[in-house]
């Protein structure tokens, strides 16, 4: 089970080289994360997960995947 500092590290690191910023928010339960090109513009948002299923390494790395793939697709990565 993945503590909090650990989702976010994960999550921030993910999508290398560009920037990412994560938040755990309203009461511990939900995670959130925004990721910006080299302008420090948006260029993805995921609003919210629940973070109890986050916690769990293989569901973390499946929704990071997606926004990863998703990135790709765009041609940022």
């Amino acid at each position: 089970m993945l503590k909090n500092e650990e989702i976010i590290a994960k999550v921030e690191n993910a999508f290398s080289p560009l920037r990412c910023v994560a938040e755990i928010w309203d009461y511990d339960s939900k995670l959130r994360f925004k990721v910006f090109d080299e302008n420090d513009n948006g260029i993805i948002e995921m609003p919210k997960a629940v973070l109890s299923n986050m916690r769990d390494k293989k569901e973390l790395e499946s929704l990071l995947q997606q926004y990863h793939s998703l990135l790709q697709d765009k041609g940022f990565i």
